[in-house]
């Protein structure tokens, strides 16, 4: 091995070392992206850290927010824990003898057995301290370590072909993992600080396990029935049925019932079309008597005020990636949690990446920017080259403990073997599949950064993950990203020419969310024109694409975004509503006439060629691409708007997106195919990589749909070219060499 890497590279114990074996043994890609994600991720590098770096439980200081010695716990530094066994004394009892105390059971409140049960009931809900060092535990870990038994992984006889093994699921209680700690520790910090929590996961953690043993923890040590839990979903399917959460609500209390002498008589139990429980039961006179604590499972569907109304201690969103009114929803139920600055009930919402058909704007939204929704925000350490000077949920990502990658006594995490093997993974899934959306959604199914959890996997053809990586990889340099544009407008001079003026008053538009302030947008230029040696600019060098509006009010933009065909790369972009749709059309005209360039546009709206009409520059607007017509997608060409640009519909919009992608996934022209630079990499426009990689054909992408335009323009440009040099040095056939005439008519000469 290098000696640079011996000594860059120092993990601690828990960890695979990198050898020179290790090494040969990769694909270099796969190598390659270990040393990244090792050297960029800073929680990563946090975790993998020496353990005289990262240090344990008796290095931390005491928590000023309790007085029995317990620690303080950092979520994104986290120390190295030791002798976790300490905390799941009750679960190992069990799992040795099947029953959690041999202690001969009584009646009477004072006795050893009542008194035992009066401990544990205090640990389900304040939790334990280990007085040796301070370390500790939530009240809902304790519980879910020793009173929520879940279905685990467990590897079966010998390894099969390959690195895989085959294993089986066995209901058991949890293991001690470094997730767990730190994800209950997160939920205990949030309210005590009265904030909600956010999650967002890699698949395989159990977290619907963990969400399920909080309802029945809450229902023992917060009776009454003034305290329901709520269990929401955007459908019933992620309710009910094997993998739904309420089947293991009903499967905590039944093993409480079982295996406890706490109170199991039940008033309400519904599993059916209504999931509604509640613990209790009537005396002689009706009277409900008991507990009286509850828990529901709500299905929200397509109405995010179907939950409005309900009061209680915990609201929990399953699978929040898939909620079509998720901040909506959330917003909603704040006041059933929230009075004022007073926060007297928990939400959190938890998703994963990956879903089909799922949009995770709402989810991402909740996590990146917590402040807003109430959510307790810690440093986001967890995405590529975050420092942590911005605020994020909590984020479990797939190195995290997977099966067969961490230390089985304490839980720490093997986090290089686990990233060896999700990457050896993706490598595969990259270089054997068919599906161009197979690696993305690989990706977002086991993330390693939120960046990759977040991504968008059904109805794209876009490459989102490499659209990721690129956008990842501005954001550090993103302030000298920018400075290369030229921000500014186009003004007339006295002889009518078009000229660039800088204006510092002008701020283009950075960012696919349309609720910004700055509506009107401004130019945004990353190559100027480029003339020829005689001092004008070539004809047809520069087109265009536009996505118009017809209106002076309304939500969409309008966009024009064009392309030098001598380099294939993206040179500016405007993007912006301003007051009147005519400026935007004079905005379009002007950077026509600075480029001597030509655009294809959606005619759908007719605002567009009236002004360019009216202004004598129908030229500017190409007429409709002959290529539409030779693939049957528009109809014969018109009169007037029916002769310019194209007709924009369903397989049109698609076709235009497919060019889109294929031009990104093309090598950068006049660069060798070694450097892996894809036309991608030149995109400078950060909204315009931002709405490809969120496309989705529930949205408005009006950047997309210019771009759809462009490139419709530019095939049917290189349709025409290969056309030409496929005719080029054939006789031209004229009615005079026929044939007829050599049989018939004698030749005159």
């Amino acid at each position: 091995m290098d000696e640079s890497i011996n000594e860059i590279y120092k993990f601690n114990s828990y960890q695979t070392p990198i050898t020179d074996e290790l090494k040969e043994s990769l694909p270099r890609e796969v190598y390659t992206d270990l040393l990244e994600f090792i050297t960029s991720v800073e929680f990563i590098k946090r975790l993998i850290a020496p353990e005289h770096i990262r240090g344990y439980s008796k290095d931390r200081p005491k928590s000023t927010d309790y007085n029995d010695g317990r620690i303080e716990v950092d979520l994104t530094n986290p120390h190295i824990l030791e002798d976790m066994d300490f905390f799941r004394e009750r679960g190992i009892y069990f799992d040795k003898y099947g029953v959690y105390t041999h202690i001969t059971p009584n009646p009477n409140p004072k006795s050893e057995y009542a008194q035992f049960w009066k401990d544990e009931l205090y640990k389900w809900k304040h939790g334990l301290v280990r007085p040796s060092d301070g370390e500790w535990i939530p009240g809902e870990l304790y519980f879910y370590w020793n009173y929520s038994p879940i279905w685990l992984v467990e590897k079966e006889g010998v390894q099969g072909n390959g690195s895989k093994s085959k294993g089986e699921r066995i209901r058991k209680f949890g293991k001690p993992w470094l997730g767990d700690y730190l994800f209950h520790h997160y939920v205990e910090q949030a309210k005590r600080k009265g904030s909600h929590g956010k999650m967002l996961k890699t698949r395989g953690i159990g977290a619907s396990f963990k969400a399920a043993s909080w309802s029945p923890r809450n229902m023992y040590v917060l009776p009454g029935s003034g305290n329901p839990n709520f269990h929401l979903a955007s459908d019933k399917t992620f309710l009910t049925g094997d993998k739904g959460i309420w089947g293991k609500i009903l499967d905590n209390l039944d093993w409480i019932a079982e295996h406890t002498p706490l109170p199991r008589m039940r008033l309400t139990d519904r599993s059916g079309t209504t999931m509604e429980l509640q613990l209790g039961f009537k005396d002689e006179y009706g009277s409900r008597k008991g507990l009286l604590s509850s828990v529901s499972g709500i299905s929200l569907k397509d109405n995010p005020d179907k939950a409005r109304g309900i009061r209680g201690p915990l609201i929990h969103y399953e699978e929040d990636g898939l909620f079509p009114n998720l901040e909506k929803a959330w917003n909603v139920n704040r006041k059933a949690v929230e009075d004022g600055d007073t926060t007297f009930g928990f939400m959190i919402a938890m998703g994963t990446g990956g879903v089909e058909g799922g949009s995770f704007e709402g989810s991402e939204k909740l996590f990146y920017y917590p402040e807003g929704y109430n959510i307790y925000g810690i440093p986001n350490v967890f995405d590529k080259n975050t420092p942590g000077d911005t605020l994020c949920g909590f984020f479990w990502g797939a190195y995290m403990n997977r099966n067969e990658c961490f230390d089985t006594e304490n839980g720490e995490p093997d986090v290089i073997k686990a990233l060896i093997q999700i990457l050896n993974d993706r490598y595969l899934v990259k270089y054997n599949s068919t599906d161009p959306s197979a690696i993305t959604q690989k990706k977002a199914e086991e993330p390693i950064t939120p960046q990759e959890a977040i991504m968008r996997t059904e109805g794209t053809v876009f490459p989102v993950a490499d659209l990721k990586d690129y956008l990842e990889s501005i954001l550090p340099r993103r302030e000298s990203f920018l400075a290369e544009h030229y921000v500014g407008e186009l003004i007339r001079s006295n002889d009518g020419q078009v000229i660039w003026k800088l204006n510092a008053d002008k701020y283009p538009l950075r960012s696919y969310d349309k609720d910004s302030a700055n509506r009107e947008g401004a130019l945004e230029i990353y190559e100027m024109p480029k003339e020829n040696a005689n001092g004008s600019i070539a004809s047809g060098r520069y087109i265009f694409g536009i996505d118009p509006i017809d209106a002076d009010a309304g939500t969409s933009l309008f966009s024009i975004i064009g392309l030098d065909t001598f380099t294939d790369r993206i040179v500016c972009e405007y993007t912006g509503r301003p007051r009147l749709a005519e400026e935007a059309y004079e905005i379009a005209l002007r950077i026509l006439e600075f480029y001597n360039g030509v655009a294809n546009y959606e005619k759908n709206l007719k605002g567009l060629f009236s002004y360019f009409d009216k202004k004598n520059a129908l030229y500017r607007l190409c007429d409709t691409p002959q290529i539409l017509r030779d693939m049957e997608l528009t109809k014969g060409v018109g009169y007037g708007n029916n002769s310019k640009g194209t007709l924009a519909n369903k397989e049109v919009n698609k076709w235009g997106r497919k060019l889109h992608a294929d031009w990104m996934n093309t090598p950068v022209y006049g660069e060798e195919e070694e450097t892996g630079r894809l036309n991608l990499h030149t995109m400078r426009g950060i909204a315009h990589i931002e709405e490809a990689i969120k496309w989705n054909s529930d949205g408005n992408f009006d950047r997309i749909s210019a771009a759809g335009m462009l490139f419709i323009l530019r095939e049917d440009r290189f349709k025409r070219i290969e056309t030409a040099k496929e005719n080029e040095g054939k006789q031209i056939e004229l009615l005079s060499n026929d044939k007829f005439f050599e049989r018939n008519y004698k030749k005159s000469y």
